[in-house]
């Protein structure tokens, strides 16, 4: 099978500042995703058909960091806009900027409607014609995209079905009513779509996307996380205790940590000279994994 996208042929993992992506994926914990087989799969079945990927899963399975992380490797441009309940559906294309508008009007310099004055274009349009992006490395401008569409349950349920004519035909009507297409040269960009399912998605959109479910990490999986992040201040005894309680906890409450709290506690865990042996360990995950109450026996 050829595949477009095969994290096993990453390079260093370090990029070059000019190459690097303009933003997502400010955290180290953010810049290492184990891809296992159905995720490389679901990228590469998106890729190839040119459809939305929408990642669906619990909060903590690594969703979000799915998107800044193949466009890390790809070395594509990358977009994000996290979705609230305030979302609008021209928001992805452009915002307005209305408070300008105002001023101009009240300084009576109003300029036409539509003006670039104001407004600013959106990740979408930044991914079909990179002269709307001003802050992608110039290396980048020449490369296909990845945009992140954060959380789309959180939108009021007309605005992903409002999504789906400029995800089918990469063109929408501008501010200024003219077509925005893609530029000349610019290939269609990967659009991952994540949802925690907090509200039902139509079924128009479901069957335009492609689809692919992500589970709570597991304790193998944290395992090796940590191994990667950790280096030579990889402490395997308490990984694995830690790993054993979010596993526990996970079963017994529900999801209830990120990867990126796990992480957290073992590097708080280290600053603090706490190794499996310290009674103490369990009260710093109570309070940066867990998120409950400390034992008041277990004093830091």
């Amino acid at each position: 099978m050829i595949k477009l996208f095969d994290p096993a042929e990453e390079p260093d993992r370090t990029a070059p500042d000019d190459l690097a992506p303009a933003r997502g994926t400010d955290r180290l914990d953010e810049q290492v995703y184990l891809f296992d087989d159905p995720t490389v799969l679901a990228v590469n079945v998106a890729l190839a058909s040119g459809r939305p990927l929408l990642v669906l899963g619990p909060p903590g399975s690594g969703k979000s960091a799915l998107a800044p992380n193949v466009a890390r490797l790809m070395r594509f441009r990358y977009y994000a806009e996290v979705v609230t309940a305030r979302t609008e559906p021209h928001d992805l294309l452009w915002r307005e900027e209305a408070f300008r508008q105002l001023n101009d009007a009240t300084r009576g310099t109003l300029q036409d409607p539509g003006s670039r004055a104001y407004f600013r274009p959106g990740p979408l349009w930044k991914a079909l014609d990179p002269a709307m992006d001003e802050e992608s490395p110039r290396a980048l401008l020449d490369r296909p995209a990845v945009v992140l569409i954060d959380e789309i349950d959180k939108a009021d349920p007309d605005v992903p079905d409002a999504l789906l004519d400029p995800l089918n035909n990469l063109r929408f009507t501008g501010p200024d009513r003219r077509t925005v297409t893609a530029a000349e040269n610019t290939a269609a960009p990967l659009v991952v779509i994540t949802s925690n399912e907090e509200r039902e998605l139509s079924t128009a959109f479901l069957r335009r996307c492609i689809l692919l479910r992500l589970r709570p990490p597991g304790r193998e999986h944290l395992l090796k996380v940590a191994q990667l992040h950790m280096g030579d201040a990889y402490d395997e005894a308490l990984t694995q205790e830690l790993a054993d309680l979010f596993e526990y906890e996970s079963v017994a409450a529900g999801p209830t940590a990120s990867t990126a709290e796990f992480l957290d506690t073992l590097r708080a865990c280290r600053q603090m000279e706490l190794t499996a042996d310290s009674p103490e360990w369990r009260a710093v995950a109570g309070l940066a994994m867990v998120k409950a109450s400390p034992d008041p026996a277990a004093s830091v």
